[in-house]
């Protein structure tokens, strides 16, 4: 029997000043104490969250040092290396970062980001969903690691996607691992948070997942939009392909 999700979710700060890791035994497993290594602040390292036993999330405030995080980054490699061998693949939301791929190694290191004020493409979801899915099935003991910096919600997008692929394409799906995941994902994407092209591409590969919605394999042109009703204010249009800024409009 899997742990329940109120049984097994550890939480993790890591800062350069405090490491605090809150763990509640697993059925079976001795119970751990909080551990602290130095005392100080925990607000501007980085932070571990174990959305399920095998799906943690590495996430740091924007306002954030790189001092602060590329010490903490070291605890964490640390923490890792302690917990799960070399059982773990990163799979990095953000900017690449040269510190991140010596803190927990090249070879465990899979850069997906994209920049956070954009939703991320159709095809990336799929094919990060699937990588997902292909290191956890090469043994129990594997866990994937997502790492946002400065912005958690890329991360949930990824966990998002995982837990809508794994219900209709996966045949390895828990009911109490799929509460845990929502619960993380409303956090990030609820009602009151989230971008609206987020939740939107979401909800699209959700429909292309399902059969809903098919791909056009013929090319959308897009000839002219229309816009109303927004008098006295400025607007400008930036227009992107997969990612790329292709054309942006005057002030109108």
């Amino acid at each position: 029997m899997k742990p329940r999700e109120s049984e097994h979710r550890p939480s993790l700060l890591i800062s350069p000043f405090c490491l605090v890791l809150h763990e509640r035994s697993y059925p079976g497993q001795p119970g751990c104490s909080p551990m602290v290594l130095l005392d100080g602040p925990v607000d501007e390292g980085l932070a571990i969250t174990y959305v399920t036993p095998r799906i943690i999330v590495v996430s740091s405030p924007s306002s954030g040092t790189d001092a602060a995080y590329r010490s903490s980054l070291n605890a964490l490699a640390r923490h890792l290396k302690t917990k799960h061998a070399m059982d773990y693949r990163v799979w990095n939301v953000g900017r690449q970062r040269g510190d991140l791929a010596r803190g927990v190694g090249t070879e465990n290191l899979i850069e997906v980001g994209w920049p956070c004020s954009l939703a991320p493409p159709l095809d990336r979801l799929c094919a990060v969903s699937k990588s997902f899915e292909q290191w956890m099935n090469g043994a129990p003991s594997r866990v994937v690691l997502i790492h946002s910096k400065g912005d958690a919600q890329r991360a949930a997008v990824l966990v998002s996607a995982f837990m809508h692929y794994n219900v209709i394409c996966a045949n390895d799906d828990s009911i109490e691992e799929r509460f845990s995941m929502q619960r993380y994902i409303e956090r990030y994407l609820g009602a009151a948070s989230g971008s609206p092209s987020n939740k939107r591409y979401l909800n699209y590969f959700t429909s292309l997942l399902s059969g809903k919605t098919r791909v056009n394999p013929s090319p959308v042109y897009l000839k002219k939009f229309t816009l109303s009703r927004m008098p006295g204010r400025l607007v400008t249009f930036k227009i992107y392909e997969r990612l790329q800024p292709v054309y942006l409009t005057v002030p109108m």
